[in-house]
């Protein structure tokens, strides 16, 4: 249930409303929020602890502060996201001049540790948001559903902290504990992943991508256990499936958006994939 707080605790926050979770599904090593909220910071808001349970993220909506932690403080101010892992000593202090307001998630599950490597709160604590629109609507979301507790509202939050949590993700960088071949292999999937509408074979990857065809080929056999040719194949005809179910085009002009100058062959490659010819698959679905 719900639970609001006004100046309940003095010197500490203003204006509070916390949520809360059954947290044992995370025995089963689920994700599981334990409990969060929304708190308007006093200006003596002042939070020094040597340890803690949970997972813990928040985000600023406004004012300022500082973050303590690991030797390092850490300025706070709106768009800033910041968040410890369990057992992580931490001091949050608001300036007394401009107190922070934030929203808050704690939780716990075997995957909560891989979110926060995968997110770099895990070594920096401390995140700029960049998409600040977006990531306020999910904390917002995660905030509604918790006071308000819809049916599967947990489970709900917890996916939504999964978004939140992966979009925070460096896209370009790699994990550190990848090897070499991992990441050259991760560098010409996302070649593919991104451009595939306008790539014509696995050569022109590789050559964007400064390796050898046949070493990329051997990449993908070990790390997707596909060869390059049919992965960029299957995304071409999964996104020329979803052209023929949302819009009008024709099939040849299908075939000329996913990068097939023959529209016999896009046909024929079609029917080898999804079973039937791009008409019959069209009729069949709408």
């Amino acid at each position: 249930m719900a639970k609001k707080q006004t100046a309940s605790q003095p010197g500490k926050v203003l204006d509070a409303t916390y949520f809360y979770y059954d947290a044992s599904q995370a025995s089963s090593g689920k994700l599981a929020i334990v409990c969060g909220g929304h708190e308007k910071c006093a200006p003596t808001f002042d939070i020094n602890r040597s340890n803690y349970p949970y997972f813990f993220v928040k985000y600023t909506l406004t004012g300022k502060g500082t973050l303590g932690i690991n030797g390092q403080t850490l300025p706070i101010r709106p768009g800033i996201l910041t968040g410890f892992e369990p057992g992580t000593a931490h001091h949050y202090k608001a300036d007394i001049n401009d107190p922070m307001e934030h929203i808050f998630v704690t939780f716990v599950g075997s995957q909560a540790s891989e979110l926060f490597r995968k997110s770099r709160l895990r070594e920096n604590h401390f995140i700029e948001v960049v998409n600040q629109k977006e990531t306020l609507a999910i904390f917002h979301k995660i905030l509604h559903l918790g006071l308000q507790k819809p049916a599967y509202s947990q489970d709900i939050c917890c996916n939504y902290l999964r978004i939140l949590m992966l979009e925070q993700a460096p896209p370009s960088i790699p994990p550190a504990n990848h090897s070499i071949s991992m990441n050259t292999y991760l560098q010409c999937k996302q070649a593919i992943d991104l451009n595939f509408s306008s790539i014509q074979s696995p050569g022109q990857v590789a050559e964007a991508c400064a390796i050898d065809v046949r070493y990329m080929a051997s990449l993908f056999k070990k790390y997707c256990h596909v060869p390059p040719r049919r992965y960029l194949m299957r995304l071409k005809l999964n996104k020329a499936a979803g052209l023929l179910l949302m819009t009008d085009l024709s099939i040849k002009e299908i075939a000329y958006q996913v990068g097939f100058c023959d529209p016999y062959h896009f046909s024929k490659n079609f029917k080898l994939f999804h079973g039937r010819s791009p008409h019959h698959y069209r009729l069949e679905h709408i």
